[in-house]
């Protein structure tokens, strides 16, 4: 027994020894050699099948052990040696199995602290080790469970983007799942979602492990139609809203599949543009079925899917058949958990196509200028509409920011005919509004136009100009009709395009085209292809067209971090240029923001009230616009905005006339909302105009005669051909008021288009400016100026006397005030060490937000903050009570 303890106590230091010295020597050796690694590995697995007694088996272990010891001696500084500690790693695991004892154990944990030193190439190597040395200490300290979810958040970090990432992830997600905290479950989904949006592990790992809920992912691969033309996931789809038919030959005339066939005939001309179906049938037919759905009468693109129901599309997306996968404009599908009660097809195994078919159209993702507008954009449009003034062929608007005005000479296309084909493209927000039939038309014009300036005047020095026309219109009519033909005629002129002269920058379209078909290949890695985009157009400091393109490809391949990083490029390097107002609005609008990678599921009125919840929160915009404009009263005055503000939060509803539109919310918005709420308010700090955007202003003065409005009313000359509706990305004037906010200083707070207006039942703008009130009494107490934060505060909120009374004797109403106003005053009363007015008003905070949260089935972002108020407040009340 003495010898044996004395042979387990030099193996533990030799161990010791050299695991201190594979933790401090640097990466700069020769690694080790790979035939050596694999002879240990080979020797680990023999010996976890041998049959041998334990006592042998424990020999052997032991003796791998030192051979793994003796190699890492030999070779300190090797970049690999921690190939070698994770073979040690589970060694020591196996021997711990074999026998538990205190000496074993610890060995194990000192192998444990070397390996997680390792660098992030073998994250994936030293993960385990990690999470067995965390969980050990954490049980040593006794942890509860609220300690143990801490050690979570800095473990995630720890391992992200690293090849560890998923599976820190998905171990994350098990425990915060046994622990049972919401908070946290819903943080590392959204890390999910963000990081691993089209993984498919990922998604059958939250479909199996999160029952009963909801949640989006793209939808991404490549795809062989029956004609042999390839079709790319998401990227040829998005713009409309797309469903996925996953059918069997067997269900050809069943009422389920005959059903979908006849109410798309019946629908055909609703569904133009708005929505399309892309059929799979899972029979693997030669012809992907497409013989069946022609001799229907249906002209869904016919879809292969390899290995049918085994392919892990169908198996992650599908699952059964028929199945219907609804796509939004942005390539996401509404996934339900394991566990869901959701009924989606009647007694009989079919659905009520009729209904489906008028809940889809209604859909927030399938309204005709939403996804017209997606499409636009997808297309590129706003590459080359002018935005400001005429169309200038010396300078075109995918120059402007780039280059300087080009020389035009006799040999230039002729003027008249660029414009006639400039023309064709419609701008917003009337591209929104036109039809399917108004939009190809125009497209399929301005490529007739293209195609004939092109053949006329093949050796033009400015014939770019003609070309990048020319791959937009076809673009625009590959999105609008999912004809693949025009897309290959987009490809095909991009190619020729680049292959002739181009002044610096004229490049950006077709190169944005032909980065489209790179990322085509199933083999491609999309973001090097999209980062080389970039760094070919000046990295950083590339155009903001170029940077566009790039936020564009990174949709197209599901990619919301690179989206995000180059959206946010743009809008601090390049949103006041004339040529990025179009683009920098919908990357900066309310209701897109919420939609882009939204779930395409609403069911129940919690997902409507989560969505007035959420854009009317009133945070200002992200990035900051600048703007001025000078204006006209009804009597010819001129008003300069925001010069002539008077220094106030100055609130312009830009609107079509409304007098005869019976049902415009124009009048409410302002008379039963905005005018009451600077009516109540206690500074005299707040103004709304209403801007016109209609220069026959008889029916508004008249109208105004009858019917004040209780605010100034403006002209906006020349109506939505002024550039000022560019610049603000005014959308839906005819339906809604669009708002432009300024703060008291003249600086923009906030553009609202009238897509964000519709939804945020008129909460947006009073939360903007009683945010803005919390901030300044928060930045005044920071700043140790508590006696004016109190001021502020208790001027805008004044504290309420429970038994206060009216004249009469009757005790008065408590005031509701806004629940930011109550924070703020509440962090008062802490910095004035009011420990129960403190109180009383933070855990109206945290009652309020608990109700908001049961009101949409959802928790608030803010109520976590609220809950650590309330707990901090009454941390300090406890010695004051005892």
């Amino acid at each position: 027994m003495t010898k044996h303890l004395f042979q387990c106590f030099i193996f533990a230091v030799f161990v010791n020894l050299w695991l201190s010295s594979a933790v401090l020597a640097q990466d700069s050796g020769t690694p080790i050699a790979k035939e050596k690694i694999e002879t240990l590995k080979t020797s680990l697995a023999e010996q976890q099948k041998d049959g041998a007694s334990s006592a042998r088996q424990r020999l052997a272990v032991k003796r791998l052990i030192r051979d793994a010891g003796k190699l890492i001696d030999a070779n300190p500084t090797a970049p690999n040696r921690f190939e070698i500690l994770t073979i040690v790693f589970k060694a020591q695991q196996r021997l711990f199995e074999m026998d538990d004892s205190s000496r074993n154990r610890e060995a194990l944990l000192e192998t444990c602290k070397a390996l997680v030193k390792a660098p992030n190439k073998y994250a994936d190597l030293r993960f385990e080790a990690d999470i067995l040395l965390t969980q050990t200490e954490l049980a040593r300290q006794g942890a509860d469970a609220e300690t143990r979810l801490a050690a979570l958040a800095p473990m995630i970090d720890r391992y992200r983007d690293t090849p560890a990432d998923a599976r820190m992830l998905r171990t994350a997600m098990l425990m915060a799942l046994e622990l049972g905290d919401p908070r946290m479950i819903k943080n590392i989904r959204e890390q999910m979602t963000d990081r691993f949006a089209g993984d498919l592990d990922m998604i059958n790992f939250q479909r199996e492990k999160l029952g009963g809920q909801v949640f989006g992912a793209p939808f991404c691969g490549t795809f062989e139609r029956s004609d042999g033309q390839m079709i790319h996931l998401p990227a040829d789809i998005l713009g409309q809203t797309t469903v996925l038919y996953f059918w069997t030959k067997e269900e050809h005339g069943k009422k389920d599949f005959d059903g979908l066939v006849a109410h798309c005939k019946a629908h055909k001309a609703d569904m133009e543009g708005r929505i399309r179906i892309i059929s799979f049938n899972v029979d693997q037919l030669p012809d992907a079925g497409e013989k069946i759905l022609r001799d229907n009468g249906v002209d869904w693109p016919a879809l292969h899917l390899p290995e049918g129901r085994e392919n892990r599309m169908y198996k992650t997306f599908a699952r059964k058949d028929t199945a219907m996968v609804t796509l939004t404009p942005t390539g996401y599908a509404a996934l339900v958990m394991a566990g869901s009660t959701r009924k989606k097809v009647g007694d009989d195994g079919t659905r009520d196509h009729e209904r489906w078919f008028q809940s889809s159209l209604a859909r927030d993702w399938s309204r005709e200028r939403y996804v017209n507008q997606l499409s636009s954009l997808f297309a590129g449009d706003f590459f080359i509409i002018e935005t400001e003034g005429e169309f200038n062929p010396a300078l075109p608007p995918e120059l402007k920011s780039i280059s300087k005005p080009i020389k035009r000479t006799n040999a230039s296309v002729p003027e008249k005919t660029l414009k006639e084909i400039q023309d064709c493209f419609i701008k917003s927000p009337m591209r929104y509004r036109a039809t399917f039939k108004e939009t190809q038309s125009a497209y399929q014009k301005a490529s007739k136009l293209c195609s004939k300036a092109i053949a006329d005047h093949p050796n033009a020095p400015d014939l770019w100009i003609v070309r990048n026309r020319l791959i937009i219109a076809q673009l625009g009519l590959w999105k609008l009709t999912t004809k693949h033909s025009y897309y290959l005629k987009a490809v095909e002129e991009s190619k020729t395009a680049l292959d002739s002269e181009m002044p610096k920058g004229a490049d950006i379209i077709a190169r944005f085209c032909l980065a489209k078909e790179s990322l085509r290949d199933p083999q491609a890695e999309p973001e090097p292809i999209i980062r080389d985009f970039v760094q070919s157009s000046g990295g950083k400091s590339a155009p903001g067209i170029a940077l566009a393109a790039a936020s564009l490809l990174a949709l197209d391949v599901a990619d919301p971090d690179l989206h995000e990083e180059y959206r946010e490029l743009i809008l601090a390097q390049h949103i006041d240029e004339p040529s990025m107002w179009t683009y920098a609005s919908f990357l900066l609008d309310r209701y897109h923001r919420y939609w882009i990678f939204r779930v395409p599921f609403t069911a129940g009125w919690s997902y409507g009230r989560r969505q007035q919840w959420i854009l009317g929160q009133g945070h200002p915009d992200q990035f900051e616009r600048r703007f001025q404009a000078e204006l006209k009263t009804l009597d010819g005055k001129k008003i300069r905005i925001p010069q002539d503000c008077k220094g106030k939060w100055t609130i312009v509803l830009f609107t079509h006339s409304w007098v005869e539109n019976e049902k415009s919310p124009l009048p409410s918005a302002v008379t039963r909302y905005l005018n009451p709420y600077i009516d109540k308010r206690a500074l005299d700090d707040t103004q709304v105009m209403v801007a016109v955007l209609d220069e026959n202003t008889g029916p508004v003065e008249k109208y105004l005669e009858e019917k004040s409005l209780g605010c100034q009313t403006l002209v906006v000359q020349g109506g939505l051909e002024n550039p000022l509706v560019q610049q603000l990305g005014i959308l839906d004037e005819d339906q809604q008021p669009n708002a432009l906010v300024f703060r008291p200083d003249g600086s923009i707070a906030l553009v609202n288009s009238g897509l964000t207006m519709s939804r945020t039942r008129s909460q947006l703008i009073p939360n903007l400016i009683d945010r803005q009130d919390e901030e300044a009494v928060v930045a005044l107490l920071e700043s140790g100026k508590i006696d004016q934060a109190k001021k502020l505060i208790f001027k805008i909120a004044p504290p309420f006397d429970p038994e206060a009374v009216d004249e009469r004797g009757r005790k008065l109403r408590k005031p509701v005030y806004n629940y930011m106003h109550i924070r703020a005053r509440a962090k008062t009363y802490v910095a004035l060490e009011d420990w129960d007015a403190a109180l009383a008003d933070a855990q109206e905070v945290a009652n309020f937000l608990t109700s908001k949260g049961g009101w949409m089935s959802m928790r608030p972002v803010e109520l976590d903050e609220a809950e650590q108020l309330v707990e901090m407040i009454r941390a300090k009340l406890k010695p004051t009570k005892k």
